[in-house]
């Protein structure tokens, strides 16, 4: 569980934003609508936050980045930009305030979870919190859902699809969790002898392949492509039977 502060004017997304991280199992420290509010509320609290969430366009003389620089220099504080604005010039303006993500509006849940995890990841130091995102055992992997680490056996896991920085797991009972973790990653945890990658974005349980069809395999009636790179290893894990002519 980490605090967080909430510097936002509107109050609807205020309140919006604040159900949903403390659905997510935070603690939200304080809502603030104008950056003196929120630097006074800092200033007298008995223990920082672990992050703020900052929306740009603020009423006062201060917005939300300029709120951004005070934070970096006078607390040290990490911080999230929360914001409806998306064009070149306000993003380039934010960029030089180094935050720690950019959340646009509309958003939803998944999207601030995603948020948080890679900002509060990027504040986090061996010494401090050793604790990855993602850990293993012999037999099983631990994912983060919400907020709570989910296990998932190998035996339940069907296939494995990338997107970028993130690996979703799709199980043969139907569940998917993603992790924030490359595909490569979640490779390295498991093991070999039961999965294969057969395709950059890819990769199968062995035992769940049904069929293969020229560039692709079925796993639970899903048509996977395989690479042509990963072709030959695919082939020479499976136990073939070749016709032979009478």
């Amino acid at each position: 569980m980490a605090k967080v502060l909430i510097v936002e004017d509107e109050f609807i997304i205020a309140a919006h934003l604040r159900t949903i991280v403390e659905g997510l199992g935070h603690e939200v420290i304080g809502v603030a609508d104008r950056a003196t509010e929120a630097l006074a509320l800092l200033r007298g609290a008995a223990e920082l936050p672990a992050l703020a969430l900052l929306d740009i366009t603020l009423r006062g003389e201060l917005d939300g980045i300029d709120l951004a620089s005070r934070l970096r220099a006078e607390f040290g504080l990490p911080f999230v930009f929360v914001t409806s604005l998306a064009d070149a010039v306000t993003v380039a303006r934010a960029k030089q305030a180094r935050p720690l993500g950019y959340l646009v509006k509309p958003f939803d849940e998944q999207e601030v979870f995603v948020a948080l995890e890679m900002a509060l990841a990027a504040t986090e130091t061996p010494s401090t919190n050793p604790a990855p995102t993602l850990d293993a055992t012999p037999t099983s992997l631990f994912v983060r859902d919400r907020k709570q680490l989910v296990r998932v056996d190998f035996a339940d896991i069907c296939w494995l699809e990338a997107d970028g920085n993130y690996t979703t797991m799709h199980t043969c009972l139907g569940f998917r969790y993603t992790a924030v973790a490359a595909l490569k990653q979640v490779e390295e945890r498991l093991p070999p002898a039961d999965f294969l990658r057969i395709h950059k974005s890819y990769i199968v349980a062995l035992n769940k392949i049904t069929a293969l069809s020229g560039q692709t395999v079925v796993v639970e009636g899903q048509h996977i492509p395989v690479g042509r790179a990963y072709h030959p290893a695919l082939l020479s894990r499976l136990n073939l039977l070749s016709n032979s002519p009478n």
